[in-house]
């Protein structure tokens, strides 16, 4: 059985975060990545948000990120509350542009970089089943069809909106919503004029955002509740196709490009963990929080939550108590500030009102309620 110091349970980016982050400050720990998804020709998730350089560049792997060919994003637009367009230019913040990438190639680059800093990668390796004994983890992973054990001595679950391992240790994933997105990626005409804005436009049944990606690809992403979806077959192409034509602008947009042949679904509902960590182990990413992709900050987010992840396994690696309960704290209060500034916006929408869709974002529902966050004791 191999073994090793920390074993990580998912291999985006706050997985890759969170590895070459305790490589950097403790260079002779035997780290293992275990990432489930085996490479695609395209996945949602294609915004750096402002700010996502500089954490890239502590990270050691901006320069490569900025070889694979990012697509400065100087502002976005919006069509909320109102038919009229709104622009925010990125040139005034502070925190520099935001990037459009090609995200399959940006998750590989990162992961790339914790191999060459030392980072054991297994690709294609789902998370099974853990145990705890006295000082480690046995862990179960499915390693390409074959059941294979190893064990740890730390563990993070970077699994993503699933938080396999969390879960299975007794965490519950507080939801905020049933929002779910259905998009396709297509590509530009070759007479197209390029326009690199990140364009969002609500409607009727939720709302729409479409981006240029690098390839002269455009992605078209409806986001509405997954029982609006189902009750209207929108997760079809053609249903899908009549959302889009009820969005003026966006589908403007859409005439510059080639027509969707097919279009793909996945979740994106807004949760917290109500344990974001426990003894000897920690989530991050989409795993202790996800956002609704109205903040394009997801990405940004699993950066952060991956170095900080890191810091918490370092102190308890170095027999330093009070990491975690600083840990959920911090979690809490965030995901707290997000909630209240998530509702504001979709408040700002109201030429709505007989949708259940921004009904739903209206009024406090069952749904709405923040996680009661308790300890499960120091990682």
């Amino acid at each position: 059985m191999s073994s090793y110091d920390v074993a990580i349970l998912g291999g985006g980016p706050a997985g890759t975060a969170l590895a070459l982050e305790l490589r950097r400050n403790e260079p002779d720990l035997k780290i293992l990545i275990a990432e489930a998804d085996i490479a695609t020709d395209w996945r949602i998730g294609e915004t750096l948000a402002p700010g996502a350089a500089q954490l890239l560049n502590g990270l050691g792997c901006w320069d490569d990120v900025m070889r694979d060919g990012l697509i400065e994003g100087v502002r976005s637009e919006a069509a909320w509350g109102s038919d009229r367009l709104h622009a925010h230019d990125f040139i005034f913040s502070t925190r520099g542009s935001a990037w459009h990438l090609d995200r399959v190639r940006f998750d590989e680059t990162l992961r790339a970089a914790a191999e060459a800093g030392g980072v054991e990668i297994w690709r294609g390796a789902r998370f099974l089943s853990a145990v705890a004994e006295s000082e480690t983890w046995q862990l179960s992973l499915d390693r390409q069809g074959r059941r294979v054990d190893v064990e740890a001595r730390f563990v993070a679950d970077a699994t993503g909106r699933s938080a396999r391992f969390a879960t299975s240790q007794g965490s519950r994933r507080c939801f905020a919503d049933r929002l779910v997105g259905v998009a396709a990626a297509v590509h530009l005409r070759e007479d197209a004029a390029a326009d690199h804005a990140t364009l969002v436009e609500a409607c009727e049944h939720g709302w729409w955002y479409s981006t240029v990606l690098p390839g002269n690809r455009l992605v078209l992403a409806w986001m509405s509740d997954s029982d609006i979806v189902h009750h209207n077959s929108s997760a079809r192409l053609g249903p899908w196709l009549a959302q889009l034509r009820a969005a003026p602008l966006t589908a403007a947009r859409a005439d510059m490009a080639e027509t969707a042949e097919r279009v793909f679904t996945w979740p994106a509902r807004s949760h917290c963990l109500d344990q974001p960590c426990g003894r000897s182990w920690v989530a991050v990413g989409d795993a202790v929080s996800s956002w609704d992709p109205l903040s394009s900050a997801g990405i940004m987010k699993a950066l952060r939550t991956g170095k900080l992840g890191a810091f918490v396994l370092l102190d308890a690696i170095r027999g330093v108590e009070g990491a975690g309960a600083k840990y959920r704290r911090l979690i809490e209060a965030e995901y707290r500030r997000y909630r209240r500034d998530r509702r504001a916006v979709y408040r700002m929408e109201r030429r709505w009102s007989g949708s259940a869709f921004w009904q739903r974002r209206h009024a406090a529902e069952p749904f709405d309620r923040e996680p009661a966050m308790h300890s499960a004791g120091e990682p």
